[in-house]
């Protein structure tokens, strides 16, 4: 595993293993969450994830606690510095990916207004469906309506699952994610297929 991507599962399991610790103390969890939101905002500067892992290796705990006005004697001992500077890291992660996809949804959609044409693909994950994890939205510039399809793996056979999901988003930005098609699970790709045609046509291309 590369320095980027130990990186990142500890920023994840760290955010796991903290917030069980501290929701069992309501003071302890309040004092929990405005730390790791105090370093998170230190990170506000970061452009993007591969900069917020160069920053956090070239860092350490008591370093971005005093660039965040934080004292690290004032944390309590049930607090450990290093995870709770893994979680902000995290939280910041997080907001990055977010505001990438939005970005990136952003100019698929004026690409295809462009283009001239009635639909754009928002988002696409993986490269072969039938292979998970995948996922390709879709959505319909008139209305925003969006069909999402995607592959995951059954948690109960290990077995690929094949999933079928309609949104409303914003037509002009693709924010939001209001249901509008209930979720839909495949065992069989051909019917999920055939599923997905039938919704893109009623939806997309009336």
């Amino acid at each position: 595993m590369s320095e980027r991507d130990d990186a990142i599962v500890r920023w994840r399991e760290s955010e796991g293993r903290l917030y069980p610790v501290v929701t069992v103390r309501p003071e302890l969890y309040e004092l929990a969450i405005g730390v790791v939101r105090s370093l998170a905002d230190h990170l506000d500067g970061v452009p993007d994830l591969d900069a917020l892992v160069t920053s956090y290796l070239a860092s350490n705990p008591a370093a971005d606690l005093e660039a965040a006005g934080i004292e690290r004697g004032s944390l309590p001992p049930e607090l450990d510095a290093g995870m709770v500077r893994d979680a902000a890291y995290q939280v910041r992660s997080r907001e990055l990916v977010q505001r990438a996809s939005q970005e990136g949804a952003e100019l698929a959609i004026d690409r295809a207004r462009r283009a001239g044409e009635s639909t754009a693909v928002l988002w696409t994950n993986g490269d072969n469906e039938l292979a998970p994890p995948y996922r390709r939205v879709e959505m319909s510039l008139a209305t925003g309506f969006a069909v999402s399809v995607s592959a995951e793996y059954n948690p109960d056979t290990m077995q690929p699952l094949y999933v079928l999901e309609g949104f409303q988003l914003d037509p002009d930005t693709g924010a939001g994610a209001e249901p509008l098609a209930p979720r839909r699970e495949f065992d069989d790709s051909d019917s999920w297929k055939a599923a997905a045609a039938e919704l893109r046509q009623a939806t997309l291309n009336p």
